[in-house]
């Protein structure tokens, strides 16, 4: 399975476990009707199938299996439906209680693999920066601009102006809320780019390591080849040589019959 193949199963993989703990907690949270709590199972038993198969996949790939299994342990709990499992056995309450858990572990799941991502595209540090942004940007126009009413009402402004949309049913009316504001469009925009660059760097290296690999892969057949064609070379001169030495005995043979005859 080659890199690009595996960041979309990865990708797949992630939407998959976030559609299950979604489904799962609108059963825990909600009285959802009993044909659609069947089918939320399903789905979730599908989820489970997928997420032992990964686990599996990858522990007989692993050349440790003993190490995998202790650093992935949580992936094959995620993989068992306790709940359904336990679900004659157990009461509501406490099933619950085991859903939840479940719930826990998906999510542990899909930010392992949404962790990864951000770290191989720097991702965490911009997105650091994009909440420490945020959260001091919301809070001096709290203190600073007292018009916009609440705390709410900071936040999405903020929000708002970091994304450039700009609805304008909320803004800032004094001369520091106005200044943090500008500020915002500024920071906004130089941040979606880097989200973009970011991005745009992940896929970059993902095809030129990918075209890396099939140019070694390449070369290794061409030294294989060359290696052959020096062997066939080698036996060509030893037939080449065999057959000289056969010439010599023909021309012998040729003398000592002629020399018979005589």
């Amino acid at each position: 399975m080659n890199k690009q193949i595996l960041n979309i199963y990865k990708v797949i993989l992630s939407i998959i476990i976030i559609i299950d703990a979604l489904l799962i907690t609108s059963a825990v949270v909600t009285n959802v009707p009993y044909g659609l709590y069947q089918k939320i199972m399903i789905f979730d038993i599908f989820t489970c199938i997928i997420l032992l198969f990964d686990f599996l996949k990858g522990l007989l790939k692993s050349d440790n299996r003993k190490e995998y299994f202790k650093r992935n342990w949580l992936e094959l709990l995620a993989a068992i439906p306790f709940d359904i499992i336990l679900s004659p056995i157990l009461p509501l309450r406490y099933l619950n209680i085991v859903r939840l858990l479940r719930i826990l572990i998906l999510i542990g799941e899909y930010f392992k693999i949404i962790g990864d991502f951000l770290k191989n595209t720097r991702l965490d540090e911009i997105l650091a920066i994009l909440i420490i942004v945020v959260i001091g940007s919301t809070l001096s126009l709290y203190l600073v601009d007292p018009t916009m009413n609440n705390l709410f009402n900071d936040l999405w402004f903020v929000i708002v102006s970091i994304t450039t949309v700009g609805y304008g049913d909320v803004i800032p009316n004094t001369l520091y809320g106005k200044m943090i504001s500008l500020i915002l469009l500024v920071i906004g925009v130089f941040m979606f780019s880097a989200i973009t660059g970011a991005f745009s760097t992940y896929f970059t290296d993902n095809l030129l390591q990918e075209g890396t690999y099939h140019i070694k892969e390449l070369n290794n057949k061409i030294d294989a080849n060359e290696v052959k064609i020096d062997d066939i070379n080698n036996q060509l001169l030893k037939n080449e040589e065999k057959i000289d030495e056969l010439k010599n005995e023909i021309k012998e043979l040729k003398q000592i019959i002629q020399d018979n005859n005589k």
